[in-house]
């Protein structure tokens, strides 16, 4: 014990910093929905500010502490707050590029001004005494550290509980609105978070300084640590979160004694991440923090007309064409950047595309620059046949890191996972023989066996047509039926789901599809460069990639092309050591700026992007027409629902609730505001896990199913809040219905269906579409429609599917009178020509009255009367808890449902 006392006292200290930073984390994660990135580089400042103070200009230590925990610290909280407010909306891509771009633009800062030649050590400031215990020498300035962080997460958790600001600061995540209702200034609570994360931000800086020589790479690092306690406590608990700190630092610094050889000599600064890694892997989605605050993933809705695109690209096939002309000695930068930009498609297609946030990309350009090296250099295999194989190393490493994407949905959690593994990778593999060897010395990357390819200008042109192959193989993935699963999954997975389609099926793919991209890209790096070795693959490297396939203007490929043009040819003209510095430094500021662009200035200015139309005479896009299309009825079936109870902690939302919707039969669930008919609908679509109760389809049980399969079984929905696919057309928005159940869970389908299968979506959309009298609006994107013309969208895209059930929640919210009785049209004629069976949640009495075959009525989550519209109308139950309608109204309503089912009847004899 006495040998492991000096390493677990040593792991405390540390572990104390990593707690520290993570409570401060979570605190400005649970308020205001930001996770803060940027969160190492604000102690990164706040170190700086001490050392400036204390060791440069010789203040003394307290006031030294103070200013930069005290002053600066509550400065850059009054800072990043309207910065957060500002992105908090936005998709979670451009949360993180924007807090990225803060701390790529601090660490650049940090090296322009200090250097990295100088070492800069801070003293230990506070007292430099210390003690024995056991034989361990424990120095007071660690007990103090140990001491202040857990003095400070007893008095901000007893803040959190007892003060007014602190309720108030947990009540943002819960319910903002509501705190504004009750004239809190929800922007005030809000601040005073931030301000009280920044200062714990600073104090980790100002703790961690003198436990390690000053370095802002190695400060910025300090947020992986913070990740790790973070997760730990799940993004949630102040307590937790310092235990997952001390835990990591004691880990930590236990494995400095244990494994210093082979691959677990790397494992001490790998702790944080695989703590994240473990914590995604076995931690229920309930049991981590929900990501609050989210949003569509923003985008333009405008490109350049085809015409355009293709004109520009054989513009700039002819301009890279002539680069070996006129390059001279920059040849190999200018290659480069090609093999580069193909690392950047591979990213274009996670970010831009399908909406995934992935941190690990230059991890994969090294797997398949290392593996290349083995196959081509050591083994002899063929050159293509390497480069091939190189590519596929790296999909089963994409395959693992997509199981956090699977398991919780993306997001957050896969940001943090493949963070993460950039720097497990780096740390722990990049050392071992298979990979790039400890010995620091660089491999090999031959040239094609063919002698006029080796030459430089030569290669060159093997790089640029394989860009070009790539390029067009990426353009037409975009195309086909998984390019709109991905496009669709960044804009509503929730949609994509339950249209059938199984989205983590999806994400697989992705990450397969770019992983392999990305190691090609890397091999063909390292061959520009014909050598290779560990240090070129830096994990920050990653945030760089990721930040600028954000800022850069444009669709694929050419963000890919300019993002790797501008990071690779433009240093190589700079004859100064900082020209990457300056860039990164650009980039950051870039990234700044460009999360805090207003959407509609996303696309560039509107006058270029008419010219642009007028020069190509963009075609509008011809309106869909079909005839009638008699697709069979559907068989006789019902939903039925027994029992079934919703629990959301200790809230009932849904209790003990049984009820059938057939088929041919229109079902009303009607009931006050929350009264439970939302979560019945998410219940019976797989959306909500009930707490007790069965659900059948068909005859056939559905409780434990995903709701993809229950879509896939003949179960459509539509939502109160709509979830569309914004940055596709409402054509492509309907096709969403008739080819997710087509796409299903297999990797092939989603690929495509062939023509047989093409044509048969094609008429199911054409039909839906003129069912619901929107073939005018086929070519436009959804993101420019009225509400009442997205309500017909999301019903077009319900009615284009195979779905003998289907789930209508407020369809008619946001219609007026007329698209309300069109409305009533389409959903009868849609239950008598199909069959199908409908169960429509409504606040519209009128509406449901009219068309309505039988109905249920919910309050407080409880069944109080079922009927049929007259029985409903007449009863004083019903009129009491919900209708509170004049007798006149009800009279006329119930004579109006009368009429309905009177005329229903003489259509169906």
């Amino acid at each position: 014990m006495s040998e492991l006392l000096p390493f677990i006292i040593a792991g405390l200290v540390s572990g104390s910093v990593y707690s520290l930073s993570g409570i401060g984390l979570v605190l400005t994660y649970k308020t205001s929905g930001v996770f803060n990135f940027a969160y190492g580089a604000m102690a990164t400042v706040s170190a700086y500010t001490f050392y400036e103070l204390y060791v440069v200009h010789g203040v003394s230590w307290p006031i030294s502490a103070a200013i930069a925990v005290l002053v600066v610290g509550p400065i850059m909280g009054v800072i990043f707050e309207p910065f957060a407010r500002r992105i908090a909306t936005r998709g979670l891509a451009i949360q993180v590029a924007g807090t990225v771009g803060v701390l790529l633009a601090v660490e650049a800062s940090a090296i322009l001004i200090y250097g990295t030649q100088v070492t800069r050590t801070v003293p230990v400031f506070i007292t430099t005494a210390s003690f024995t215990v056991w034989g361990a020498s424990v120095q007071w300035f660690g007990v103090t550290t140990f001491a202040f962080t857990i003095a400070v997460t007893i008095l901000l958790a007893a803040f959190l509980r007892r003060s007014r600001r602190g309720v108030e600061m947990r009540a943002t995540v819960d319910n903002p609105e509501l705190l504004t209702l009750f004239g809190t200034g929800l922007v005030r609570t809000r601040r005073t978070a931030w301000i009280i994360g920044s200062v714990l931000a600073s104090a980790s800086g100002v703790l961690f300084a003198p436990l390690l020589p000053l370095d802002p790479v190695q400060l910025t690092l300090l947020i992986v640590a913070a990740f790790g306690a973070a997760a730990i406590g799940a993004f949630d608990s102040l307590p937790l979160t310092l235990a997952g700190g001390l835990i990591i630092g004691v880990l930590a610094s236990l494995s400095t004694k244990f494994f210093t050889s082979g691959l677990l000599a790397g494992l001490s600064p790998s702790v944080p991440f695989i703590a994240v890694f473990v914590v995604l892997l076995v931690a229920r989605k309930r049991w981590l923090a929900r990501e609050v605050f989210t949003a569509a993933r923003v985008h333009s809705s405008w490109s350049a007309p085809l015409g355009a695109q293709l004109s520009a690209g054989v513009g700039a096939l002819v301009l890279l064409g002539f680069v070996p002309a006129f390059a001279g000695i920059h040849i190999t930068a200018w290659t480069s950047a090609l093999a580069t930009a193909i690392v950047f498609l591979s990213l274009s297609i996670l970010v831009r595309m399908s909406g995934q946030v992935s941190l690990a990309q230059v991890s994969f350009t090294a797997i398949g620059a290392a593996a290349f090296a083995h196959f081509a250099g050591g083994a002899g295999i063929p050159w293509l046949l390497a480069l091939l194989l190189s590519g596929l190393v790296a999909v089963p490493v994409g395959a693992i890191l997509a199981v956090p994407a699977i398991r919780h949905g993306g997001g957050l959690y896969l940001a943090l996972a493949t963070f993460g593994f950039g720097i497990l990778f780096e740390q722990m593999f990049c050392t071992q023989s298979y990979v790039f060897g400890a010995s620091g010395s660089a491999l090999t990357e031959p040239r094609p066996g063919v002698s006029w390819l080796a030459s430089d200008n030569h290669f060159y042109y093997v790089v640029l047509f394989l860009l070009v192959i790539i390029s067009v193989v990426v353009a037409t993935l975009n195309r086909t039926r998984l390019g709109r699963l991905m496009r669709g999954m960044a804009d509503s997975p929730m949609a994509v789901v339950t249209s059938g389609a199984d989205v983590g099926v999806t994400r697989i793919l992705v990450f397969c599809i770019a992983a392999f991209l990305a190691a090609v890209g890397g091999a063909l790096i390292g061959v520009s460069q014909t050598t290779t070795s560990g240090g070129d693959y830096q994990p920050f490297t990653s945030l760089l990639y990721f930040v600028a396939i954000m800022v850069i203007a444009g669709g694929t490929p050419w963000n890919a092309i300019l993002a790797a043009l501008g990071l690779t040819v433009i240093p190589a003209y700079i004859q100064s050591y900082q020209a990457s510095t300056v860039l990164q430094l650009i980039f950051g500021a870039g990234a700044v700026a460009f999360a805090m662009t207003p959407e509609s200035m996303l696309g560039g200015p509107a006058s270029i992007r008419r010219m642009i139309d007028r020069v190509f005479a963009r075609r509008r896009q011809p309106d869909v027409s079909a005839s009638a299309v008699a697709r069979p009825r559907v068989e006789a079936g019902a939903l039925e629902v027994t029992d079934l109870t919703v629990r959301f902690g200790g809230v009932v939302a849904v209790d003990n609730f049984s009820f059938s919707a057939p088929t041919g039969r229109i079902t009303g669930l009607i009931g006050p505001n929350g009264a439970g008919k939302t979560t019945t609908f998410n219940a019976c679509s797989g959306l909500v896990r009930p707490s007790a109760g069965r659900i059948t389809l068909h005859g056939q049980q559905i409780t434990r199913r995903g709701p993809a399969a229950r879509a896939r079984l003949g179960l459509g929905r539509t939502f109160q809040r709509m979830e569309l696919l914004e940055s596709l057309t409402v054509r492509e928005n309907v096709a969403m219905g008739a080819e997710g159940a087509r796409a299903g869970n297999n990797p092939i389908t989603q690929f495509g269906g062939g023509n047989r299968n093409h044509d048969r979506v094609e008429t199911d959309v054409a039909d839906a579409l003129r069912l619901c009298s929107i073939q005018n609006l086929a070519g436009r994107p959804v993101s420019g429609l009225s509400t009442g013309q997205r309500r017909l969208v999301e019903l077009a895209r319900c009615l284009a599917g195979d779905f003998s059930i289907l789930l209508l929640d407020e369809p008619s919210s946001g219609l007026d009178k007329n698209e309300t009785k069109q409305l009533g049209q389409i959903i009868a004629s849609v239950v008598a020509d199909r069959g199908v069976g409908i169960l429509l949640v409504e606040h519209d009495m009128s509406l449901v009255l009219e068309i309505c075959h039988h109905i249920y009525v919910l309050d407080f989550g409880e069944l109080i009367f079922e009927g049929s519209p007259q029985e409903v109308a007449a009863s004083p139950i019903v009129r009491d808890a919900y209708l509170g309608t004049s007798d006149v109204e009800l009279e006329a309503a119930a004579a109006s449902a009368e009429e309905a089912a009177r005329s229903t009847q003489e259509a169906r004899s």
